[in-house]
């Protein structure tokens, strides 16, 4: 069963990549009857970064995780810009922003986190609903920190900010064999340019030992080649940003945070220490998912999301 669900996710993500495959494109990317924007980039802190937006009214934007890029939400945009002006973009070292490794790069979500509030700013949004996964979530976690007048509301799918397992020790244990048994092998991998072994290491340590890159469809595959910079920056720099629990104790914005009852028990620890320390939030747990959460249960992510954003 899980082998499947791994499988589904994979082609779902399809969906994403086949619907916007370059960004010089001459057709409009199709999601059922609405038109997805023309891909445009916006200078921020010297890097030209990508985005795709549909849709009018209070500003959302999507916020990818490691190996993936604005294409990853294509096929999610449509429900939400119903009522908002959604945006997708790609984050630094994502695909097409330029791609090149530096090992004296900043790899950590503290660029990223500030790459973000710049584009809020270049786009000229007062306020912004944020709806981030994984490495996207703790990016926009990370952002509110240092900006929290400028959001709205929060979606936390499973942010990996590790610092926060101190008072876990289920978490810290979990955290370690993912250490041990995916991102360091990972990163040996990387180093033997060996990189779809990377890949695939990095990806059993967060959606299940069962998965085999074989099972994913070329397109699929290819999209998760085409975002491996940051992933060989993490897995060589083992960067996790320490947060600040006091700090975020202060954090009033109203969050949702969404754990896959098949998560790793790292990620689900994590999002529970969040729920303990924010003044606002609520926990809900996604049926039949692990890591890939939006795109494994998307019936039940959109409705846990939308009522949310709704109410803010």
């Amino acid at each position: 069963m899980k082998t499947f669900k791994n499988l589904f996710f994979a082609l779902l993500l399809i969906v994403g990549l086949a619907a916007c495959k370059t960004q010089n494109s001459a057709v409009q990317p199709q999601i059922g009857d609405a038109a997805v924007g023309q891909p445009q980039s916006v200078d921020i802190q010297g890097e030209e970064l990508h985005y795709i937006e549909q849709g009018a009214g209070e500003p959302l934007i999507f916020i990818h995780g490691t190996i993936g890029d604005y294409r990853a939400w294509i096929s999610r945009m449509q429900p939400y810009s119903e009522d908002n002006r959604v945006v997708s973009y790609s984050r630094r070292y994502a695909w097409p922003n330029e791609q090149k490794f530096d090992s004296l790069a900043d790899y950590s979500v503290r660029i990223h986190a500030d790459d973000l509030y710049a584009l809020i700013q270049k786009l000229g949004f007062q306020k912004v609903h944020l709806v981030g996964h994984s490495y996207g979530a703790y990016t926009a976690l990370t952002m509110a920190l240092d900006h929290p007048e400028r959001v709205q509301s929060m979606v936390l799918g499973e942010p990996p900010a590790a610092s926060l397992l101190e008072n876990s020790e289920r978490g810290q244990e979990s955290f370690d064999v993912f250490l041990e048994d995916n991102l360091r092998p990972a990163a040996r991998a990387f180093r033997a340019d060996r990189n779809e072994e990377g890949l695939e290491h990095f990806v059993q340590g967060v959606m299940g030992n069962d998965f085999r890159l074989a099972q994913v469809p070329a397109e699929g595959k290819q999209g998760w080649m085409d975002n491996l910079l940051e992933l060989w920056g993490a897995a060589l720099n083992e960067s996790f940003l320490p947060l600040e629990p006091s700090t975020i104790q202060s954090l009033d914005v109203p969050v949702l945070l969404l754990v896959g009852d098949q998560s790793p028990t790292w990620l689900v620890e994590i999002s529970r220490e969040l729920h303990q320390l924010l003044p606002q939030s609520e926990l809900v747990e996604i049926e039949n998912s692990s890591h890939g959460l939006y795109f494994q249960n998307p019936e039940a992510v959109d409705q846990a999301v939308m009522e949310f954003v709704s109410e803010y």
